[in-house]
């Protein structure tokens, strides 16, 4: 096997994966109407855009923002327009049934095995731009900080303006071209939410994200650098999170994503590891405020990115109907309580916070109170189903993952297989503990691979590849080379 001719199948037949779905589910989806489509409000002045990566065909979310607010204030009013894929899944149809047993669109180097049938991921249910579309309508309001104030919820219909990269429009902010006028103010916007993130104690990593891309009859293993457009974009999806998840809090129903807190040693321990390689904290209050500070390609800075995953331990996802049991509701990661409410299309999760959010009798809904109490009658088919979404996100994330790491892990044998024997620079992700070896990350080809032997912590050093076995999928180095 060569880089040419990288072939998933193995990996799909490992996990299950089937892209076809059921015939009893395409006719459902075929046949899919807007169950709402007469109670709508009319929001198709709004000018919306959409932001993905290029070639994305499941467009769930579309963003406008705008200077002040309804109420008349200063400040920010941020539009953010979800897919309404619940409007054309009911609970216990078939297509819901499906998209429990697939919990996430599972994505590979040579394509997607979706959620939900193309018909509605990539066209009727998908925010394409120059189309009617049905949507979940949040609109955000936040004073001068960038702070949550107000929150609003309805189901609209929209018309996307065009369809936007990240990309380009990374390359209008590094030439200093004024962006589209939906999102002139994203970079404003986004730079107030990050640092109100790193002020709450949020903990961004940025450890080196591989990717595979195809490209002139072949694929190669690269970086995907993370640029300030996709932070910015990021922090829209955020603030919707942490107002969905404010809104069924208050209401005292709901599905959140959980990640407990990191006890003090684990945040003492964090800091130990910083002035072990070198870094002092500078006055840094949190973890999260010293990694913003520093450069996400030098050696030290990865291996401690790679230290603070022990800061991160234990993601889930709670089910609530009544008071949630105290402390479990917080999301360490990002600070706050928070939901996944943006991807509909491609989560299963979504589309339930998206109904039960939209199923309390509210206009607008001051976030910035926290007695407050929502009412409403949330659907019994919603209500039942929360129970077993936990367990059902977890496993398909779980297997989302390690999906994408064979997938990586294939490429990195094969791109290998014939330097065997060979030197290369790298640096330490995380030190070997006795039961596991060091985990270096190799500058070129960008390989993240087990090393036997002590990695210098730090600093870039020279390994030997050792083994590179494209049927195991295994690579592995030693120290010294």
């Amino acid at each position: 096997m060569t880089m040419a001719d990288l072939d998933f199948t193995p990996i799909r037949e490992k996990y299950e994966l089937r892209e076809e779905f059921p015939a009893e589910v395409e006719s459902a989806a075929k046949n899919a109407k807007d169950a709402f489509a007469g109670s709508r409000v009319d929001a198709r002045d709004l000018a919306f855009v959409t932001i993905d990566p290029p070639g994305s065909k499941d467009l769930d979310q579309a963003v406008l923002i705008e200077r002040g607010t309804e109420a008349g204030e200063t400040g920010f009013t941020l539009h953010y327009a979800i897919a309404d894929v619940g409007a054309f899944v009911a609970p216990g149809s078939p297509i819901d049934v499906e998209a429990r047993e697939r919990g996430e669109t599972i994505y590979l180097p040579d394509g997607n095995v979706p959620l939900h049938p193309r018909i509605l991921t990539e066209d009727v249910a998908s925010l394409v731009a120059g189309q009617d579309r049905p949507a979940v309508l949040w609109q955000l309001e936040c004073d001068d900080t960038g702070a949550l104030t107000r929150a609003r919820v309805r189901r609209a219909t929209i018309q996307v303006r065009e369809r936007l990269d990240y990309v380009t429009l990374q390359s209008s902010v590094d030439r200093g071209e004024p962006l589209p006028e939906s999102v002139t103010l994203l970079p404003e916007f986004g730079a107030l939410r990050e640092a109100l993130g790193r002020t709450r104690g949020a903990v961004e990593l940025q450890l080196p994200e591989q990717d595979l891309h195809f490209d002139e009859g072949s694929w190669h293993l690269r970086l995907e650098p993370r640029t300030q457009m996709d932070g910015w974009n990021a922090e829209c999806s955020l603030a919707t999170g942490f107002a969905a998840a404010r809104m069924m809090l208050a209401g005292r129903v709901g599905l959140l994503r959980t990640l407990p807190a990191p006890d003090e040693e684990t945040v003492a321990q964090f800091f130990r590891a910083a002035r072990a390689l070198g870094i002092e904290p500078d006055g840094a209050q949190s973890p999260g405020e010293l990694l913003s500070t520093l450069d996400p390609a030098h050696p030290s800075t990865m291996a401690l990115n790679s230290a603070a995953t022990r800061l991160l331990r234990g993601s889930g996802y709670l089910a609530f109907e009544g008071e949630p049991e105290n402390g479990k509701t917080w999301h360490a990661g990002v600070a706050s309580e928070y939901a996944h409410a943006t991807a509909p299309i491609r989560r299963l999760g979504d589309r339930f916070v998206s109904e039960v959010c939209l199923s309390f009798d509210a206009d607008w809904v001051e976030l910035r109170d926290h007695s407050l109490q929502l009412q409403g009658e949330v659907p019994k088919a919603i209500l039942e189903a929360l129970p077993e979404l936990p367990g059902l996100l977890q496993q398909s994330g779980q297997r989302a993952g390690a999906v994408a790491n064979e997938a990586i892990n294939l490429a990195e044998a094969v791109a290998l297989q014939d330097r065997v024997g060979q030197e290369f620079d790298a640096g330490l992700l995380r030190a070997g503990d006795g039961d596991h070896h060091a985990e270096i990350f190799v500058f070129d080809p960008p390989v993240i691979a087990q090393c036997r032997g002590d990695v210098p912590v730090g600093e870039q050093a020279r390994v030997r590849l050792v083994e590179a076995d494209a049927a195991t999928r295994k690579v592995r180095f030693a120290y010294p080379a």
